[in-house]
């Protein structure tokens, strides 16, 4: 069967898989293309994906909603001809209440005016609608020079209640241990900067992932941040709210 692309995704037999050739960040990729398929009951109606970048997670979504529209920046680092719309986060070209669901994913640590930024995003969801949106916490610079901010749970509660949201479901991107990993991966492929050990990295995240997924995958499902240490120590939080 032909495979589909969708930037640093791609979809084969059924499965989505990661494009070892367009990101060697394969732990925390496999982990939020499964937080996003485990939340596709979330995802409805008219959608938009802020931040869309090439659309990687059209992939998810398409199958369950009506219509999408992925909007982003202009500056923004990856291929641009999926982007629908070209706008800042803080300042969304939509009518307010336009959209049944709204997809923020590692976008608002981008945004200088985070503030505006969440007030928009809710501005333009629907009552009753859903907000799945992941931030980082405990993890390196990236993007720079946009990259602005880090959010702990509560900053990220704060923000969503502020805008007339409610939290859902809150789930932290692992504990110690993938931290350890993506840490290690962060060491091998980014400041080696060795082709064999890309190879090599890549490989590993596979591998220690099936273990993960397997052994660990549905009890960080089950328990999100209300038990263990996810609230404290986390890379980031994957978060549903309603409006």
């Amino acid at each position: 069967m032909e495979s589909v692309n969708r930037g640093f995704l791609y979809k084969k037999n059924g499965k989505i898989k990661i494009d070892h050739r367009k990101t060697n960040s394969i732990l925390m990729n496999k982990l939020h293309v499964d937080l996003l398929i485990r939340s596709r009951q979330y995802m409805k109606g008219y959608l938009l994906d802020a931040g869309c970048g090439e659309k990687p997670y059209s992939l998810i979504y398409d199958e369950v909603v009506e219509k999408s529209i992925g909007c982003d920046v202009e500056y923004c680092i990856h291929d641009q001809k999926s982007v629908d719309v070209f706008a800042t986060l803080d300042d969304l070209p939509f009518e307010n209440e336009t959209f049944d669901t709204v997809l923020c994913t590692n976008v608002l640590e981008h945004v200088a005016e985070n503030v505006k930024g969440f007030s928009e995003l809710a501005r333009v969801l629907k009552y009753d609608g859903y907000a799945i949106i992941s931030v980082p916490f405990l993890y390196p610079l990236h993007e720079a020079p946009h990259d602005f901010y880090r959010y702990s749970i509560y900053g990220i509660k704060h923000q969503l209640e502020k805008n007339g949201m409610y939290i859902v479901k809150a789930i932290p991107w692992g504990g110690v241990g993938m931290m350890f990993w993506v840490f290690f991966n962060l060491f091998l492929c980014k400041f080696l900067k060795m082709g064999v050990l890309n190879f090599v990295g890549c490989a590993l995240q596979e591998f220690v992932y099936a273990i993960y997924k397997r052994v660990s995958l549905k009890h960080l499902m089950d328990k999100g941040i209300e038990r263990g240490m996810g609230k404290a120590i986390s890379l980031g939080y994957f978060v549903v709210a309603k409006k």
